[in-house]
């Protein structure tokens, strides 16, 4: 598998959605065979909570062995980091919502960053991103323009993943085509969008 295609729409069979069709069209350029679309609204995603944020103290932070139950969290972890990491390529395609993510996405990402896989702490602690190998296509979908002019400061969406994907994880590129203002003129956005795909269609796909 070349690229790994992450949707996080709640309904990734609507063709009402911006965020589908910019899917579809990705696909419809790429190579037969070569993707893997994961529909987020249909996937088991484990959520960063006690049980986890334990398990990462006591094998992380305190070098104990996990127990059962730790290991079997950490197995569904590292199922995600594994599956992110056989592909060169990861498209994450989105709607924003309220100004940020959905929150499945963020379920989805808690699960990627995991110490020792895709980043580690440095001697002086600081951390380094352990995924230089890989590229990012980030596709979002917004009612209103977030890219550029007054409301860009709003946009936490993209903002967020380019820090932790591009910075913190240390993907080799984040790439990012905005299918937005389709509050107004939806086709007209959509359409602006997949043109914007096929601009960094080649230099992602290299």
């Amino acid at each position: 598998m070349d690229t790994l295609i992450i949707n996080a729409h709640p309904d990734p069979y609507s063709s009402a959605s911006a965020t589908n069709r910019m899917v579809a069209h990705l696909l419809s350029k790429l190579p037969i065979g070569s993707a893997q679309t994961v529909n987020l609204a249909e996937t088991d995603i484990q959520p960063l909570d006690k049980a986890v944020l334990e398990m990462f103290v006591a094998t992380v932070f305190q070098g104990q062995q996990p127990n059962a139950e730790q290991a079997t969290l950490l197995a569904r972890l590292m199922s995600v980091v594994e599956q992110v990491k056989s592909a060169r390529r990861l498209v994450i395609a989105y709607p924003m919502y309220n100004f940020g993510i959905p929150a499945r996405l963020k379920d989805w990402l808690d699960n990627l960053v995991v110490p020792g896989e895709t980043f580690r702490y440095g001697e002086d602690g600081a951390p380094q991103g352990l995924m230089g190998a890989h590229k990012v296509l980030l596709l979002q979908a917004s009612g209103s323009v977030y890219s550029a002019g007054p409301m860009a400061q709003m946009d936490c969406a993209s903002s967020y993943l380019k820090t932790l994907l591009g910075g913190f994880l240390g993907f080799a590129s984040v790439d990012t085509v905005y299918a937005e203002g389709t509050a107004g003129d939806w086709e007209a956005a959509v359409q602006r969008a997949c043109t914007d795909i096929d601009a960094v269609y080649d230099r992602f796909t290299a």
